[in-house]
């Protein structure tokens, strides 16, 4: 089944492979020219590292979050994403696919991924589920925002109780996912750090939008 996300195993994934983990793409380095790096579709621009085949940009910091690495997980370099994390207080990721990658809609996604959730955790619990609305580039895009309590490790230690959230929005052609997860006790301080998150997150640099309307305008599987 399934899809990236700070909760799940990778192994399970439907009719996809965890191909690459780009490690080390961090912006105070300058990429290589290995071969691999060469097949990358992430690039160094002055606002972060952007994705090419979407036009999202991951910056180095958004709010208390720190740019940690970008991440591949195939179809052909558009289905992606990046970790940001809050030091050892909120693991995060963000990623980017193209809508028809794991459903055939927005609701049909939004099924993948929490049944994929419940899969790979522990005593999940939803505690909330809702619209949620963010600017971009002056748009006002809707997505959903569903909140848990669940049973998971965070950086391989043992597991215990835990606050996790998952954001999806659609901009266009491309899906935006969010996954965040964090100690149960410290819920308060990363529920705001999240939201900041999202309220600063500028996905899009200004010379970006068209390229974004323009790639992969079919939403075809990668």
């Amino acid at each position: 089944m399934v899809v990236p996300g700070a909760d799940y195993e990778f192994q399970n994934m439907k009719s996809l492979k965890v191909s690459t983990l780009i490690v080390g793409l961090t912006l105070s380095i300058v990429a290589s020219p290995r071969t691999a790096l060469a097949a990358s579709p992430f690039k160094k621009v002055s606002s972060g590292i952007l994705h090419v085949p979407s036009g999202v940009i991951f910056p180095p910091r958004v709010g208390a979050f720190r740019f940690i690495t970008t991440k591949l997980y195939g179809s052909a370099g558009r289905d992606a994403g990046a970790g940001y994390n809050v030091g050892s207080a909120i693991r995060g990721d963000v990623y980017v696919y193209p809508l028809g990658t794991y459903a055939k809609d927005f609701n049909g996604e939004l099924r993948v991924q929490q049944s994929a959730i419940k899969q790979a955790n522990q005593a999940v619990k939803i505690v909330s589920q809702g619209r949620f609305q963010m600017n971009q580039g002056g748009r006002a895009i809707s997505g959903m925002l569903v909140q848990y309590e669940l049973t998971r490790s965070l950086w391989g230690e043992k597991s215990h109780r835990c606050g996790s959230q998952l954001y999806l929005f659609r901009d266009g052609p491309w899906l935006i996912q969010g996954r965040f997860s964090y100690p149960i006790e410290h819920g308060g301080t990363a529920e705001k750090q999240i939201g900041e998150f999202f309220r600063l997150w500028q996905w899009q640099a200004q010379g970006n939008v068209v390229q974004l309307k323009r790639s992969t305008s079919d939403g075809s599987r990668g």
